[in-house]
């Protein structure tokens, strides 16, 4: 698939969002999270990403969802698109046969990759 690889922002912002709509601001506690820190990502960097997204048609625009406990009329919700599903899936298996084949060389032992 030629939009592969993913950057590690792109895929964490995919991975997030994966479990259902979100607002910016929870997309940013969820892809440090997801990250374990080490993807970084400040809120104008994570809008440029989001206009991108939205661009290649892997993201939407969502409405809240029903569990928003107080919804701000202010926040702006976004959601996988079929498209970025298939894209984050496709990214997925490209990096188990990545894993895969650094175990096969012997580059990741067998007991630290869990």
């Amino acid at each position: 698939m030629q939009d592969l690889p993913l950057t590690p922002r792109v895929m964490l912002i995919l991975w997030a969002l994966e479990t259902g709509p979100k607002h910016g601001y929870r997309l940013l506690s969820e892809v440090e999270e997801l990250g374990r820190s080490r993807v970084s990502i400040g809120p104008a960097s994570l809008y440029e990403s989001i206009q991108s997204l939205r661009r290649k048609g892997w993201i939407e625009p969502a409405s809240a969802p029903p569990d928003a406990a107080s919804h701000d009329r202010r926040r702006r919700y976004f959601q996988l698109t079929t498209k970025g599903t298939a894209i984050l899936r496709a990214e997925a298996a490209r990096l188990s046969e990545l894993v895969d084949d650094l175990r096969s060389g012997g580059l990741i032992d067998q007991a630290s990759s869990r």
